[in-house]
């Protein structure tokens, strides 16, 4: 060159016949740029060689070309080994499906990728590794292929491994605690229950032995001098009085177990309240006011008419008594809807809500967290069973609705019923005229079916009493075979509970079938849970035992007016005598 700087020349030449045609080309240029890519991929080598990180690199087709000396030193491996494909015999059998896929997914789009995967190490154990690839391009814009460098990240993996089992172990120390927790809260529970049935039984034993002692006692008497008829009349009140208390003190407690059998009715609620004013009234005496409160838009209610009453007069006995030197007694009737929780274990919905309100003394929070525990009273001894607000809660519970209870001291208490509304019309009520009643069971001819001798001899005689003509069977077999022989009755009244397979509700069935004109009325003293179907569900009514001979000529007598007139017979047919084995005839 003219500045005597030294430059590469490439030539060439041509033979032209005899002559030579040379052409020179510089390529000094070409040159140096061969030499700076050799010095930069000496440095990049040098510098990755030297690195703490595995690196590697691929060629176009993606088969592995070179990796520095950290991945042949990790590896334990020549450098020939782990080329091409080589270095995927390293890879964990389980990782090396996925791993790939991701790879070749984003090499096909010539992007980035990071996968996790196992590598063996020169010793033998599986580390976790994070691989990083980028691809590569000459200065032309060329795909070369990738290079990428790998993380080991085993110590990551199992710092995390070893703090999900120390989570996993304190997990299960937490639900066995809490197991513990809820094994001692159950024992707690059922320790309370046993102390409530301890008192219940001791409730139920002083109760029951006082009445036992003027009915036993008076029989006794009359037995005795059964002559004196002004006596024995005497006694004989006394203990029908005392007989009646016990039922009462039955259902009582059948409403706190929540296994009372419960008549559900639709019924208006306004109405039955005007119904049971001046009883209410009464029970409130002189001294204190008693409001009631009606809203016109109070639906009608799906309930137990009678055992309503009996709770509500409970309700307004108890506010008499904390009103007892003057104050006033609210009775509000009015329609809500209860959100969920809103009212404790009771659904959301509408109801119809009966708040029996005084102004009397009120009551201490110790004293309110037991309201509903039975035979718990704060009223001198002799004068409540502490059966009350216990019979209002289950009563409450087997309508399928709620109840709540206010109190503070010297402010007065609310308890509040919540019955389950409907919109169906209300239940029609059955009346029968008293004078007609004996007229209309005069002749009538009934199966009388019961298991309990005694029973059975006094439901006979009230039936001969009422004019009727009665055969009796001592279980369910009986009545069936008496039924199919070739005599007319007009009235099966059979218990619900009796021995040999066939219950009162499979004999009533029976019998309908075979004989649909002829009227049905169960009795049952309680049949709990050993009956299929509910009693209210059942198509015949039921008679709660004891009864008297009252409440038996008014079903009966209301039984046969309502059912189908009999078709008409060649001749009548008396009802057979009673054989021996039946007792009570």
């Amino acid at each position: 060159m003219i500045d005597g700087e030294e430059r590469w020349i490439r030539s060439s030449g041509v033979r032209l016949g005899e002559d030579l045609a040379v052409t020179f080309r510089d390529v000094t240029q070409e040159r140096r740029a061969a030499a700076a890519l050799r010095s930069s991929e000496e440095l990049f080598r040098s510098v990755a060689n030297t690195a703490p990180v595995l690196i590697w690199a691929t060629a176009e087709d993606g088969q592995a070309d070179w990796f520095n000396q950290a991945w042949l030193h990790f590896r334990g491996c020549a450098l020939e080994a782990e080329l091409g494909a080589g270095w995927r015999e390293g890879l964990h059998p389980e990782d090396r499906q996925a791993g790939f896929e991701i790879a070749d997914a984003a090499a096909s789009r010539r992007e980035p990728f990071n996968v996790a995967f196992r590598l063996r190490r020169a010793d033998g154990a599986w580390r976790w590794i994070s691989s990083v690839g980028a691809p590569r391009f000459d200065e032309a814009g060329a795909y070369r292929g990738y290079i990428g460098s790998c993380f080991d990240f085993t110590e990551t993996v199992e710092a995390r491994k070893d703090l999900e089992d120390r989570v996993a172990e304190r997990t299960a120390a937490l639900q066995a605690s809490m197991a513990e927790t809820a094994h001692a809260q159950t024992a707690l529970a059922q320790a309370q229950r046993l102390e409530t049935v301890g008192r219940l039984i001791g409730g139920v034993a002083h109760d029951f032995n006082n009445l036992l002692t003027v009915i036993v006692g008076g029989l006794d008497m009359i037995l005795r001098r059964p002559d004196d008829t002004p006596r024995v009349t005497r006694l004989a009140e006394a203990a029908l009085a005392a007989g009646q208390r016990g039922e009462r003190l039955t259902r009582q407690l059948l409403a706190f177990s929540r296994n009372q059998e419960l008549k559900l009715e639709v019924v208006e609620i306004g109405a039955l309240l005007d119904q049971a004013e001046p009883l209410l009234r009464r029970a409130v005496g002189e001294g204190v006011a008693l409001v009631l409160r009606r809203e016109p838009a109070a639906s009608g209610a799906r309930v137990d008419a009678a055992q309503f009453e009996a709770a509500l007069l409970n309700l307004v006995v108890n506010a008499a008594d904390a009103t007892a030197f003057g104050g006033e007694i609210t009775i509000a009737v009015a329609p809500v809807t209860l959100a969920p929780g809103e009212v404790a274990d009771t659904a959301p919905g509408d109801y119809v809500r009966v708040a029996v309100s005084d102004t009397g003394a009120g009551m201490p929070a110790e004293v309110l967290a037991r309201v509903f525990e039975p035979f718990f009273t704060t009223k001198e001894v002799g004068k409540g069973t502490g059966l009350g607000l216990a019979q209002v809660y289950g009563f409450l519970r087997q309508c399928g609705g709620g109840v709540t209870i206010d109190s503070v001291e010297g402010r007065g208490t609310t308890v509040a019923l919540y019955l389950p509304a409907t919109d169906e019309a209300a239940t029609p009520a059955l009346t029968v005229d008293p004078s007609t009643i004996r007229d209309r069971l005069k002749g009538v001819r009934v199966l009388l079916v019961e298991d309990d001798a005694a029973v059975r001899e006094i439901a006979g005689g009230l039936l001969r009493d009422l004019g009727c003509e009665v055969a009796t069977a001592e279980d369910g077999a009986s009545a069936l075979k008496t039924l199919e022989e070739d005599v007319t009755f007009d009235l099966l009244m059979s218990d619900v509970i009796m021995p040999g397979g066939v219950s009162g509700v499979d004999l009533a069935r029976s019998a309908s079938a075979k004989r649909p004109d002829m009227a049905v009325l169960l009795t049952t003293g309680y049949a709990g849970d050993r009956m299929d179907t509910a009693p209210v569900d059942l198509p015949w009514p039921m008679l709660r035992k004891p009864f008297q001979i009252d409440q038996l000529a008014e079903i009966a007598s209301a039984l046969l007016a309502a059912r189908e007139p009999r078709p008409p017979e060649k001749g009548p047919k008396k009802a057979p005598a009673p054989r021996k084995r039946r007792t009570g005839a």
